[in-house]
């Protein structure tokens, strides 16, 4: 018996004795290291409150009685697969096979041969980790090359790394701005799993974050991925409560580069159940960088598309627009000479206006500039009101804020009756608070002018698609349009990320 206690205590597994009572008789130095009890700690205690889980403590009292009534033991000498509890709380897998020894009654006593399984079963997570994570690149890679908007593409990776992670919500977000008025602004893109978590999407909506703020805002400062255990407990997480309230708990945030900037922050959501081990979070970190340059990819893309879309545009609209300005400025011009001067200049102003929207996108322009550029195709600017703050558009938001003051000018030059019936204003306001520019195009029948003729429904054509992408997609704004019988009006909100704001 002595070489018996000597070869079990240099087991390489962890060999536990029981008496009937349910009481550890035995503990060798490889149980000692597997559940963080010692010997002297473990003898004589409980085995069912030691290592049994709660889920299983049941059966294993019930177990052991049914084996000492009736000497039947189903699992004894088998090898079964069922998970154990270290001193810590913390379940893990293992394989165990339970000997009975002596005569059945009080005498008798069982010995326990445990191995961890959790090596194996990490292996086995990582295995399918990677077999999943190269399935969802494929599958993204094949979506790419799909003629697909980009908010269709970006949702539809949201939900392949939800799906492989077990995760419940993904969010896009977009940086917007120039220098230190860049700004993390919503996409508006989402993944949910399960309608009871659409409050997030509204607090999300209303939250701008600089860069170091909250966890996109770091993932952004530290261009790596960030992950929070439980973001409830994280006072810098500022949308805390009401993804606290839905359940959601875990968070990790990626950053999207291209080149030496970050455009774009993904972040992802979860509840306590949700896996972000470090094994997760380096496939997460793999697939992300990869979907992030997708995501860029496709972004430059559509606005390449857009931008040739609008070429095409303008191109048929020049026509009619220098027709329309030709007519007025001949009605007005009494020789040649002024009407050469009129015509000729107008088309000099419309030059300037595409090289602002086009060319010259990169020096920046204040809004005043942009709206007297595109006032300058107008034969009389008598019967126009401009009243805009004093704001300055930088890089990538002269372009946007160009083409829709152009497509309202062709298109008030084409429909509308400036100076035969009707103004034009064009007024805007900043909210001190949230920074916001709020501008505003109305074009107004004046009141002894007949009424003009409305159709049932305003026609979504080219023009209107490109204020939109323009206004929603380009600047992170809304916009809103209405035309009645006394004129029309056009109404545009753009988030202060969109802009730098100048006073005298």
């Amino acid at each position: 018996m002595e070489h018996l206690g000597s070869l079990l205590e240099r087991a390489l597994d962890a060999v536990v004795g029981m008496d009937a009572e349910g009481r550890v008789t035995a503990w060798n130095a490889a149980a000692e290291e597997m559940f963080g009890w010692s010997r002297v700690d473990a003898i004589g205690r409980m085995m069912g409150e030691l290592i049994v889980p709660p889920q299983h403590r049941q059966a294993h009292a019930h177990g052991l009685q049914h084996y000492l009534d009736t000497g039947e033991g189903p699992v004894l000498e088998k090898r079964i697969r069922i998970t154990a509890m270290h001193r810590t709380g913390k379940e893990f897998p293992v394989e165990l096979s339970i000997f009975a020894m002596g005569e059945r009654g009080p005498d008798q006593v069982f010995y326990g041969f445990l191995r961890s399984r959790e090596a194996e079963e990490e292996h086995a997570r990582e295995q399918e980790l990677r077999a999943r994570e190269a399935e969802t690149l494929m599958k993204i890679g094949q979506k790419l090359i799909q003629d697909v908007p980009l908010a269709e593409f970006a949702r539809y990776c949201l939900l392949e790394v939800c799906s492989i992670a077990g995760l419940d919500a993904g969010h896009l977000y977009l940086v917007r701005g120039r220098g230190s008025a860049q700004t993390l602004v919503s996409s508006g893109i989402w993944h949910l799993q399960d309608e009871r978590f659409r409050p997030i999407i509204d607090i999300t909506a209303k939250t701008r974050l600089k860069i170091g703020e909250g966890l996109p805002g770091k993932a952004w400062e530290q261009r790596d991925l960030v992950a929070l255990e439980n973001l409830v407990d994280e006072a810098a997480f500022v949308r805390r409560k009401v993804f606290g309230d839905v359940g959601l708990t875990r968070a990790v945030a990626i950053p999207v580069e291209h080149g030496s900037e970050v455009h774009a922050v993904i972040e992802f959501f979860g509840t306590a159940d949700s896996r972000i081990d470090d094994a997760f979070l380096r496939m997460l970190k793999t697939v992300g960088s990869q979907i992030g340059a997708a995501i860029q990819a496709k972004e430059s893309a559509e606005h390449r598309e857009t931008l040739r879309r609008e070429m095409v545009h303008r191109m048929g609209n020049s026509l009619m627009v220098l027709s329309s300005i030709y007519r007025s400025c001949s009605r007005r011009a009494a020789t040649k000479e002024e009407l050469d001067q009129a015509f000729l200049g107008r088309v000099d102003a419309m030059g300037r206006a595409n090289r602002r929207a086009i060319m010259e996108a990169q020096q920046g322009a204040s809004l005043l500039e942009l709206v007297n550029d595109t006032m300058g195709i107008f034969p009389d600017r008598d019967f126009i009101e401009v009243d805009v703050p004093d704001v300055q558009f930088y890089g990538e938001q002269v372009m946007p804020i160009s083409l829709v003051l152009n497509e309202l000018a062709t298109n008030a030059l084409k429909y509308g009756q400036l100076g035969s019936g009707s103004t034009l204003a064009i007024s805007g306001s900043l909210d001190e608070r949230t920074g916001e520019l709020d501008l505003k195009w109305e074009e107004r029948l004046d009141d002894e002018a007949p009424p003009i003729s409305v159709p049932k429904e305003l026609n979504e054509g080219f023009g209107s698609q490109l204020i939109r992408i323009m206004v929603e997609s380009r600047m992170g704004g809304t916009f809103e349009r209405n035309l009645d019988q006394r004129g029309f009006r056009f109404r545009m909100r753009v988030p202060a990320v969109a802009l730098d704001q100048t006073r005298q």
